[in-house]
């Protein structure tokens, strides 16, 4: 059995436009568009820190998380994935690409941060995003299906 928890993060500016990430992933031939994610519980952080590790990472922008976008869980065979999904705006720096270098250290490849708005990244077909996961998460965010950020708890053990 294999379990993972990830994270993702919807950016989001002033406009309500979202930023998204054209991502090649292994599984896939082609870049496609995602949200910014990774994994949790590879560092000593919490997940809202290794939330606003996500964003320094893919995006190079330093954020405010304002809220829970929701949990996603899925499940195929005997691997599950719990992702919290987070919404957040940006507070500094300028969305830009980290150095392919930086990009293989960490086993990433992405080619393009663009932003879109509500109309434009409703106009995408599930099949230009990474995962159905993705796709769904977006349509909740549309939808502005959220919760307070307080909603997730980060306890000692």
């Amino acid at each position: 059995m294999s379990n993972k928890i990830k994270i993702g993060v919807i950016i989001t500016d002033k406009s309500e436009r979202i930023l998204l990430i054209k991502e090649k992933i292994s599984k896939n031939p082609i870049p496609l568009w995602n949200i910014i994610k990774g994994s949790y519980g590879d560092f000593d952080e919490t997940v809202f820190d290794a939330a606003l590790r996500e964003c320094k990472e893919e995006a190079g922008v330093e954020i405010e998380l304002t809220s829970l976008l929701g949990s996603y869980i899925s499940q195929q065979g005997n691997d599950v994935r719990v992702q919290f999904t987070f919404i957040g705006r940006i507070l500094g720096g300028v969305p830009t690409l980290a150095n392919k270098a930086d990009q293989l250290l960490r086993n990433e490849s992405i080619s393009e941060l663009k932003w879109f708005t509500k109309e434009d990244v409703n106009n995408l077909h599930k099949n230009e995003f990474i995962s159905l996961r993705t796709y769904a998460m977006i349509r909740d965010w549309l939808k502005e299906d959220i919760y307070q950020l307080k909603s997730v708890k980060q306890i000692e053990m």
